[in-house]
This record gives structure tokens, C-alpha cells and sequence, in this order.
């Protein structure tokens, strides 16, 4: 069993209604509870799991999202969020920098505009950005920005705003369409691989991480807000029966999961 990154969207609410998200949980009536949470954050790290992305939904919505950082740093494991904003505070980073290792933010255009188009915020989310990637390095805390490619952005140069973050990690990825999840809302903002390349190309001075299609099938190992895993195989999720119920070997044999694409495509660099 190979746990090393795990993508944990234990809380599957957001603030935001972004058009191209993968992860709305729109059928959700239940979630794990905090001492569900933790049960799980335990059976993954006694299987050798290494890191442990918490997101959502928003995660920085959970009221205890900082209790299973800290439990999980305890046990040893590399934390991370990825989150839009929302509660990235100087309170908050400040409470828990010593276990936070990475942030991830959500930033798609330098454009205020387009990221409204896109479902965030109402005009000041690039400000809002900036504002709380300055608080995470005044902290020493990793900054990894998530940057979706898309119909609205393809031909965008960021060069300017990412300079101002100045992230440690800048990935991009092809916006893709999930059956259930945003096919509903994401027609009119799919792209051609050409596009998505053209993309690569205008900001390839900016060393940037990119992620097409392809590359993003399979290659996530993901547990969803009921505590089962989840795999985006021929776009749709498949969901294996519940880690609690039936055990984290059985209900990891349910789904499937590439090791070698996740390798290729660059998932170990914080261990």
C-alpha cells in the first residue's frame, strides 16, 4: 500500500461557487465527525502515509480544522491546506504555524473581473490573495498557488501577480469536467490541449508546474467527507465502501489509483 500524499476533503462545504470545481458534494448529507476525522488521520499514518492535504469544499470553514492539523503534525505527519482564502487570518497562522507546512491558494487570473466570471469573490479576490500570501511567508509557512486553466484565462500572462506572491510552487492544471460535479456549469470554459499548452507557453519563464487532463486521472489518492475513497476514473467519481467500516486496505482496493503517474506528474516534493 502506497499512502504518501493524501488529498482529505473532510469538510465539503465552500463559500464560493466556482464554475469549474471538482469537488461540490452536492448530495452531501452527513460528514465525518472530529473524532471520525482523527480515527482516519490515525489509520493513515499507521500505514505510512507522509502527507496529509486537508481541503474541501472551504476547510478553513471547519471549526476544527486546526485540531486535526495539530494532531497530525503530532503523529509526524507534513500538513497542508489548500484553501481559498477564506480563513487564511493572522490569527489563525499565527496560532498554527508550527504545523502548518504548506498552504495552497487557489488563484486562476490578475484579472478581478475574470475571477468573478469564474465564481470567487465579487471583485477583490487577486487583492485578497496577495494580501494573505504575504501573511503565510511572514510566517515561514510553504505558499503553493493552484491556478485552473480554462476557457476565461488560457491566454493570460501572470507573471506579474505571481512575482508579488512569490510562491515556492506554482501549479497550473487543464480544467476538467467531472460527471455530477460541474458538468452542469463547466461547457463553456473547457479548453483544447493547445490551449492548455499555449498557457505553458506564455508563462514558462515563471517555472510553473503543469497539469493536464490526462496526468490528473488517477494519480490523486483522495478520501471524501464520509471517509471514503474517491477516484476520478473516465470522469466520474467512483467511491469505495467507508475506511471505518471495512478498513483502509479493503477500502483503498476498491477504487483505483496509478502510483507511477503520480510520481510523473510531480507529487512527491515536500517529503
Amino acid at each position: 500500500m502506497v499512502l504518501e500524499s493524501i488529498n482529505f476533503h473532510f469538510w465539503p462545504y465552500c463559500n464560493f461557487k466556482c464554475k469549474y470545481c471538482f469537488a461540490r458534494f452536492k448530495k452531501t448529507i452527513q460528514h465525518l465527525s472530529k473524532k471520525g476525522c482523527i480515527d482516519i488521520i490515525n489509520d493513515l499514518s499507521r500505514n505510512g502515509a507522509k502527507k496529509l492535504n486537508f481541503v474541501g469544499g472551504e476547510p478553513t470553514l471547519s471549526p476544527f480544522l486546526g485540531e486535526l492539523i495539530v494532531y497530525s503534525k503530532k503523529l509526524g505527519l507534513i500538513t497542508s491546506i489548500v484553501s481559498n482564502g477564506t480563513g487564511i487570518t493572522q490569527k489563525f497562522v499565527q496560532k498554527y504555524d508550527k504545523e502548518i507546512d504548506w498552504i495552497g491558494l487557489s488563484l486562476d487570473s490578475g484579472n478581478e473581473k475574470t475571477q468573478k466570471a469564474l465564481g470567487r469573490g465579487n471583485g477583490n479576490y487577486v487583492k485578497s490573495i496577495v494580501e494573505k500570501s504575504k501573511i503565510i511567508r511572514e510566517y515561514g509557512i510553504k505558499l503553493k498557488i493552484n491556478t485552473v486553466i480554462n476557457r476565461l484565462n488560457y491566454f493570460e500572462d501572470l507573471s506579474e501577480v505571481i512575482n508579488e506572491i512569490k510562491p515556492d510552487r506554482w501549479k497550473v492544471f487543464q480544467v476538467l469536467e467531472i460527471k455530477g460535479q460541474n458538468s452542469s456549469s463547466i461547457k463553456d470554459l473547457l479548453i483544447t490541449e493547445e490551449q492548455f499548452e499555449q498557457f505553458g507557453e506564455i508563462n514558462a519563464h515563471m517555472n510553473l508546474i503543469v497539469e493536464n487532463n490526462d496526468a490528473m486521472i488517477e494519480s490523486y489518492m483522495m478520501i471524501d467527507q464520509m471517509g471514503r475513497f474517491f477516484q476520478n476514473t473516465g470522469n466520474t467519481y467512483h467511491f469505495s465502501r467507508p475506511i471505518l467500516n471495512v478498513g483502509l486496505s479493503n477500502a483503498l482496493n476498491d477504487i483505483k489509483y496509478n502510483h507511477a503517474k503520480f510520481i510523473e506528474r510531480g507529487g512527491i516534493y515536500a517529503f
